[in-house]
């Protein structure tokens, strides 16, 4: 959103929840972070259904007043428990609103709210039969402008003499899955005699809480080059020096891997809210061809020779690199800036007069 507000004078804030992952992330970039109230209803009991319905209500109540005081012209929702109280104050209010879902299979928060915005953005094609047609965009799913850049000026020249580097991440928070089961599977790929050196973030939430320590030491008695971390604060390097990629399939990571053409193994998270990981992996396999498993379905044996053909010849790296990037949606996040643009000179706003966006 940096250039977005330096070019036409935006004031862009965020909402969120206490306690969510926002809460460190926002405030890091330089962002203003408001705080409403929210929390999960899914499978809860009743008792925390009816807690739950509460919070909303009083979510509700706090984003109008926000809302109004920072004089909003535009919600932009990207699901979550944020999101439902903030965008039902927007429609109370008048102001436009639009959604964005990420996955292929909507989130809870979207599939609420899509009826009330004005605009629903999609990341994936298969997303747009969630939603009502008239009013559904496919823009693709925007990713970081270093990232964009540094994805823009690889080339294929990175594949030099030497180990063959895989870049293993279950995302920010981490998989438990992929640190205890990715050290044994990398050992089987190396005894098929492909060299290769590791860099794994093992995650910096619960999931990945004292994971780091045990993870290198596992890499280390197998005797794996492998530099581990609990995060990664400059993606675009790991994926820029990475010939294969051994990740979750969060919606923002698939973005990533396309942008960079890099050939992957995808392993959905078991623990993600509906699933909705494994409809990710499985049209993202579609398209660009690469690998993916079920947790469930793991085979070491099978997937040490998956990674290791292209691995072992440039030609079939290559390829699968081209069809990769041939998925990537470059110009996602200014499609996005333009179609919230046209939505906002479509109608005045609708309370007083700035160039807020939530």
């Amino acid at each position: 959103m940096s250039a977005y507000q330096q070019s036409v004078g935006a004031e862009v804030y965020f909402v969120g929840c206490q306690g969510g992952f926002e809460t460190q992330l926002v405030p890091s970039h330089g962002y203003d972070l408001e705080i409403i109230q929210g929390g999960p209803y899914a499978r809860q009991s009743l008792w925390g259904k009816l807690r739950s319905l509460v919070g909303l209500a009083r979510g509700i109540l706090t984003a109008r007043r926000l809302l109004k005081s920072r004089e909003t012209n535009l919600v932009i929702g990207l699901g979550g428990y944020a999101s439902v109280g903030t965008l039902l104050a927007a429609r109370l209010l008048g102001i436009r609103s639009v959604i964005h879902e990420a996955n292929v299979f909507p989130g809870l928060a979207n599939r609420l709210t899509a009826g009330l915005s004005d605009c629903v953005f999609v990341g994936w094609d298969e997303a747009r039969s969630s939603f009502p047609g008239s009013k559904t965009v496919v823009t693709g799913n925007p990713i970081e402008a270093n990232i964009a850049s540094a994805a823009r000026e690889r080339v294929d020249t990175c594949w030099q003499a030497g180990p063959r580097r895989i870049l293993v991440t279950g995302g920010s928070l981490g998989s438990q899955f992929l640190n205890r089961k990715v050290p044994v599977l990398l050992e089987s790929v190396r005894a098929l005699g492909i060299p290769i050196a590791v860099r794994h973030q093992t995650g910096a939430g619960e999931t990945g809480a004292g994971e780091t320590e045990r993870v290198r030491d596992e890499y280390q008695r197998l005797g794996i080059a492998a530099v581990v971390e609990s995060f990664i604060d400059d993606m675009a390097a790991a994926y820029s020096e990475a010939h294969f990629v051994i990740a979750a399939a969060g919606a923002l990571t698939l973005a990533e891997l396309a942008a960079f053409g890099l050939p992957s193994l995808v392993v959905p998270l078991e623990v993600a809210a509906n699933g909705h990981q494994i409809s990710n992996a499985k049209a993202y396999a579609g398209r660009s061809g690469g690998g993916w498993v079920t947790e469930r379905e793991w085979d070491p044996g099978l997937l040490a020779a998956l990674i290791a053909a292209p691995l072992s010849d440039f030609d079939a790296w290559r390829a699968q690199a081209h069809r990769v990037r041939e998925m990537a949606n470059p110009n996602a996040a200014q499609k996005l800036v333009d179609e919230c643009e046209a939505l906002l000179a479509s109608r005045a706003p609708a309370v007083k007069t700035g160039h807020d966006l939530a």
